[in-house]
């Protein structure tokens, strides 16, 4: 399958430049290639392949992918082959935090990052935390198993202030009768 998509992600460079027989021994060797060939991690050209039609195929986003950059993806594992259970991804617990009421916090982005350059304000603002919306919150509670969403209780917990929501109608803590 790899050697197809970069076969015709070749073909349709060689119809888009007018130094189409330049390429037609390029797609030749790129089909003869091994997968170890094209899963070379250096993106640098090498002798065999050092010509302007090259460089023009290193730009292609597909022809990047075929050469062994890996895809940034946080999928969930719907079935793990031991148990047959869906998996938790690991990144979400290590960036966000679920409370109590279901909503998820996560910290400001390149909040440690020249903090020379910032001013003050903006730095204490960095301090502080951000909650996901609706959708983000419903795509981390399907990417984590229902262990990470029941309520955790620890000792001197800086986050138990925010755990509750008693002005909200539907994450008031019920009262109980005796």
């Amino acid at each position: 399958m790899l050697r197809t998509f970069v076969t015709s992600a070749l073909r349709s460079v060689c119809r888009q430049s007018p130094a189409a027989a330049s390429l037609i021994p390029l797609v030749q060797r790129t089909q003869r290639a091994t997968l170890m060939t094209l899963s070379r991690p250096c993106l640098l050209p090498t002798p065999s392949l050092a010509s302007p039609a090259h460089h023009q195929l290193l730009q292609l986003p597909g022809v990047l992918a075929a050469t062994g950059t890996p895809s940034n993806t946080r999928n969930v594992t719907k079935f793990s082959l031991v148990k047959g259970k869906r998996k938790t991804v690991k990144a979400v617990l290590k960036r966000f935090k679920r409370l109590d009421w279901g909503a998820w916090i996560r910290t400001h982005s390149g909040r440690q990052k020249k903090l020379f350059k910032k001013s003050a304000a903006l730095r204490r603002r960095l301090k502080q935390h951000i909650f996901t919306n609706a959708t983000q919150s419903w795509l981390l509670d399907k990417m984590v198993t229902s262990y990470w969403r029941r309520p955790k209780h620890f000792i001197d917990d800086p986050y138990k202030p925010y755990h509750s929501r008693n002005e909200y109608y539907a994450t008031q803590s019920k009262t109980f009768k005796v």
